[in-house]
C-alpha cells in the first residue's frame, strides 16, 4: 500500500505533468483540425465548463451499489490482489484504468469517479472527429449539447462504464465515415483498436456492431438493386421474371465477391468488424440451449453464470476455434497484410485487458464466451422489469431537447440528399428500438440512446443555421419577435393553468390573459408574414431551442447537484442513502480516537455488503455474515453491528444489554415506480381533459414534486460504546 506522503507527492508530480500534457495535446489537436482562434476559444470554454461541471463536488454523493463494486475491485487490483474478469460487472478495462488512477492520485470517492468524469470531458471533443460531416457550426452545437446533456452530465459523474462506451461508440462511427470517405487503412487500424477498447468495456458493443452492420448491409443492398435496375428494364415484366433477374444478379455478384480483392469500402469495413469479432459472437449460440440437456452452453446458476460446462465446454472450444479460423481465412483472403495489422491491433490489447496483463489467463475464455453467454442467460431476468415505454418516458423527462430536434430532422432531411444525416437518423432510431426491445432497462442506458440523438441534433441545427450570421439574425424586428415568443409562452402557460390555484372566479384576469394571447399571436403572425428576409421562422426556432436548452440545463443541474442521491429523479433509480457515508464517517471517528481499527459486522442480507465493502475498506476490521434465525457466534464481540431491518427482532434481546437500542437508518431507497408503471394510452388520453393531472405533471417536471413517499430498505446500527449511541443524526425521519 502507498503511504499518504507518497500519494501526495505523486498527485502533485503526475497531476501537473498530465495536466500540461493534456492541455498541449488539446491545443495541438485543434491546430491539426485547422480551427480558427474563435473556434479554439469556444471549444476551450466548453472544456473548462465541462471540467467544472463534472468534477465539482464529485465525491459528495453516496456511492451507488454498482459504483461501490467497481470502486472496490479496482482498489483490490491497486492493492495487489489482482482482478478476475467477471461479466456481471462487464468489461475489465474500467478496473484497470481506475487502479492506475488510484496509484497516482490515491484511493478516495473522488478518484473512484474521476475516470468517468475525464471521459465525459473527452466525449465533448469527439465531434471534432466528424467536423467535416457535421460542419463547423454543427460540430460545435453537438459539443455544446454533449456538455449540458442531463443524462451525460449525471453519468459522467457516476462510476459505470456507459460514458466510456459513448466515447468508443463515437470513435467507431467517426472511423467508419472517415474510411468510407478516404479509404485509408489507418482508419481500419483505429477501428480495430477502438473495437478492442469497446469490447473490454461493456457488452453493449454487440449492439453497436449490429447497428453498423445493418446499416452497411442496407447500403450495399440498395446500391446493388440500383445497379440491377439500371442494367435491366424491370417495368412491364412479370414478378417471376423480376425474381429470376434478382437471383441471377445476386449469384453473379456473390461469385465476383468471393475473391474479396475489389470489395467496396462498406464491404471492407464489414470484413474488419466481423472477422475480428466473430469469435466473441460464438457465445450467442447459447440462446439455443435446451433446458434439461446435458450440453450446458451457458450455466444459469452457480458462480460461473454464462460459462459452458461438461460437453458444452468442448462444444464451446470447438465453435470458438471454427469462428476464429473463418475470420482468419476471410481476412487473409481479403488483404493479408492489412488484416494481420488489424488483428494484432485488436487482439493484443483485448487479451492484455481481459487477462489483467497476463495475470489471469482464464480471462481469454471468459471474454470469448462468458461475456455474451452471461447476458444471454440474464435476458430472462429482465433486470429493472420496466415497461416498454420506459425509455420514451425518461427521454421526455431529461433529453426532450435532442428528442424534439431529432424528430424535426426526419422532416427536414426527408427529400434532401444527405447520406450522413440519414445515417444519424437510422442510428438514433435503431439504438432506441434495440434498447427498448432488450429485456434489461436501466436509467444509465439512456446514455447510449441520447448520444445519437445529440449528434443528429447538432447536424440538423448546423445545416439549418449555417448560412445565417449574427448580424443577419440580430435586428430590432427579430428582437421584438423573440420577446413576443416569450410573451406567447407566458400567456399560454397562465391560461392553461388558470383557475387550478383557486382563482377561477377572477373573470377579468381570464379575459385579460385571453386578450393578451390573441394579441401576441397576431403580432407574431404579422411579423412572419411581412418578413422579407425569411429569417422569422429561424428566430422562432432559435427561441424555442433556447427555452428547451435552459430547461435542459436546469434539469441536469437539479438531478446532478441537488438530487444526486435522492431518488425523486428517475435517473437516480435505486440509490444508496446519504445515511451510509455519514455513518461510515462516524465509524472512522472510532479509529481516529482509539488509534485502532474498529471491528464491524455488516449483515449481508439482501446484498447489504455493498457499498459497505468500499466504505469500510480501510477504517475497520469488517465481516459480512448473514443474520437471521441463526446468529453468528462472533456477534457479541464486535464494536459496531449493522443489521438489516428484517432481522431486528432476532437480535433485539441478545444485543439490548451490551449495545442498547439500535439507530435506524436508510441503507438504500428508490423511486416510486408505481407512479408510471400502469400508464396506458387510454389513461394518457383521459388525462388531457384532467387539468389536475397537468398540474401534477408540471410540478414533477419542474420541481420534482412527487407527492409520494420514497420507499427504502433500512438497517439498524449498534455501537458498544455508550457515547456513540448519542449519535442521532441518522434517525429515519
Amino acid at each position: 500500500m502507498l503511504r499518504i506522503e507518497d500519494i501526495s507527492f505523486k498527485t502533485k508530480l503526475f497531476g501537473g505533468i498530465y495536466t500540461r500534457v493534456l492541455f498541449n495535446l488539446i491545443i495541438k489537436s485543434m491546430e491539426f483540425l485547422k480551427l480558427n482562434r474563435i473556434e479554439v476559444l469556444a471549444y476551450l470554454t466548453l472544456l473548462v465548463s465541462a471540467g467544472i461541471m463534472r468534477f465539482w463536488d464529485l465525491g459528495s454523493r453516496a456511492l451507488h451499489h454498482d459504483e461501490s463494486l467497481h470502486a472496490y475491485f479496482s482498489w483490490q487490483l491497486f492493492a495487489g490482489n489482482g482482478y478476475v474478469h467477471n461479466p456481471m460487472m462487464h468489461g475489465p478495462l474500467q478496473f484497470e484504468l481506475n487502479a492506475v488512477l488510484f496509484y497516482i492520485f490515491g484511493v478516495t470517492d473522488i478518484t473512484a469517479r474521476s475516470l468517468y468524469a475525464l471521459f465525459g470531458i473527452v466525449l465533448i471533443l469527439c465531434p471534432l472527429l466528424l467536423r467535416d460531416k457535421l460542419g463547423k457550426l454543427g460540430c460545435f452545437i453537438t459539443a455544446l449539447l454533449l456538455t449540458f446533456s442531463p443524462a451525460l452530465l449525471y453519468f459522467s459523474r457516476f462510476a459505470r462504464n456507459d460514458i466510456l462506451m459513448a466515447v468508443w461508440t463515437f470513435t467507431l462511427i467517426a472511423f467508419l465515415w472517415r474510411y468510407l470517405d478516404s479509404g485509408k487503412n489507418r482508419y481500419l487500424f483505429g477501428t480495430a483498436f477502438a473495437l478492442a477498447l469497446s469490447f473490454s468495456s461493456k457488452e453493449s458493443t454487440y449492439f453497436t456492431i449490429t447497428i453498423l452492420s445493418i446499416y452497411l448491409l442496407f447500403v450495399l443492398i440498395r446500391r446493388n438493386l440500383h445497379l440491377v435496375y439500371k442494367q435491366h428494364n424491370l417495368y412491364g415484366i412479370s414478378i417471376i421474371q423480376v425474381i429470376v433477374i434478382l437471383i441471377n444478379s445476386a449469384f453473379i455478384k456473390l461469385k465476383d465477391s468471393i475473391s474479396l480483392q475489389h470489395s467496396s469500402r462498406e464491404t471492407v469495413f464489414l470484413i474488419v468488424l466481423w472477422t475480428l469479432s466473430l469469435p466473441l459472437w460464438s457465445g450467442f449460440i447459447s440462446i439455443f440451449q435446451i433446458a434439461g440437456s446435458n450440453l450446458v452452453l451457458a450455466s444459469e446458476i452457480g458462480p460461473n453464470i454464462g460459462s459452458p460446462s461438461g460437453g458444452g465446454l468442448i462444444f464451446a472450444g470447438a465453435l470458438i476455434a471454427i469462428c476464429f479460423l473463418i475470420g482468419c481465412v476471410i481476412g487473409l483472403r481479403w488483404n493479408w497484410k492489412t488484416w494481420i495489422i488489424c488483428a494484432l491491433t485488436f487482439y493484443i490489447p483485448w487479451i492484455l485487458f481481459h487477462t489483467t496483463f497476463l495475470h489471469n489467463m482464464n480471462g481469454v475464455g471468459s471474454g470469448l464466451w462468458q461475456s455474451l453467454g452471461y447476458w444471454v442467460v440474464q435476458q430472462g431476468e429482465s433486470r429493472g422489469n420496466q415497461p416498454a415505454y420506459y425509455y420514451l418516458l425518461i427521454t421526455l423527462l431529461y433529453e426532450f431537447l435532442p428528442l424534439f430536434v431529432s424528430l424535426t430532422s426526419v422532416i427536414y432531411y426527408f427529400k434532401r440528399n444527405a447520406i450522413f444525416a440519414k445515417f444519424l437518423i437510422f442510428w438514433s432510431i435503431a439504438t432506441f428500438l434495440m434498447y427498448t426491445i432488450a429485456s434489461e432497462k436501466m436509467p444509465w442506458l439512456l446514455v447510449h440512446i441520447t448520444l445519437p440523438m445529440i449528434v443528429l441534433s447538432g447536424k440538423v441545427l448546423g445545416d439549418y443555421f449555417k448560412n445565417e450570421t449574427v448580424l443577419k439574425l440580430v435586428s430590432l424586428k427579430n428582437c421584438f419577435l423573440v420577446l413576443l415568443m416569450f410573451a406567447l409562452l407566458f400567456f399560454a402557460w397562465r391560461l392553461a393553468f388558470f383557475g387550478i390555484d383557486g382563482n377561477a372566479d377572477n373573470f377579468w384576469m381570464l379575459l385579460l390573459l385571453a386578450f393578451g394571447l390573441v394579441l401576441v399571436v397576431l403580432g407574431v403572425g404579422f411579423l412572419v408574414i411581412n418578413d422579407q428576409n425569411k429569417t422569422s421562422i429561424k428566430v422562432i426556432g432559435l427561441s424555442i431551442i433556447f427555452i428547451l436548452l435552459c430547461l435542459s440545463v436546469r434539469s441536469g443541474v437539479i438531478a446532478t447537484y441537488k438530487n444526486g442521491d435522492i431518488p425523486v429523479e428517475m435517473l437516480v433509480y435505486t440509490q444508496t442513502s446519504p445515511d451510509v457515508p455519514s455513518l461510515a464517517r462516524q465509524i472512522a471517528k472510532i479509529e481516529a480516537e482509539s488509534g485502532n481499527k474498529p471491528t464491524v459486522d455488516v449483515d449481508s442480507t439482501s446484498g447489504f455488503q455493498w457499498p459497505w465493502a468500499w466504505y469500510l475498506r480501510d477504517i475497520a476490521m469488517t465481516g459480512y455474515p448473514q443474520y437471521g434465525q441463526h446468529l453468528p457466534s462472533s456477534m457479541m464481540e464486535q464494536e459496531v453491528l449493522i443489521i438489516h431491518s428484517q432481522n431486528k427482532l432476532a437480535v433485539q434481546e441478545p444485543l439490548k444489554e451490551k449495545y442498547g437500542e439500535g439507530i435506524r437508518f436508510r441503507h438504500r431507497w428508490w423511486f416510486p415506480e408505481h407512479t408510471y408503471r400502469d400508464l396506458s394510452l387510454k389513461k394518457i388520453i383521459l388525462s388531457i381533459s384532467d387539468r389536475s393531472a397537468w398540474t401534477r405533471s408540471i410540478d414533477y417536471f419542474l420541481y420534482r414534486d412527487l407527492n409520494h413517499n420514497l420507499s427504502s430498505e433500512d438497517a439498524y446500527v449498534y455501537f458498544d460504546d455508550p457515547e456513540m449511541r448519542n449519535f442521532r443524526s441518522l434517525e429515519l425521519k
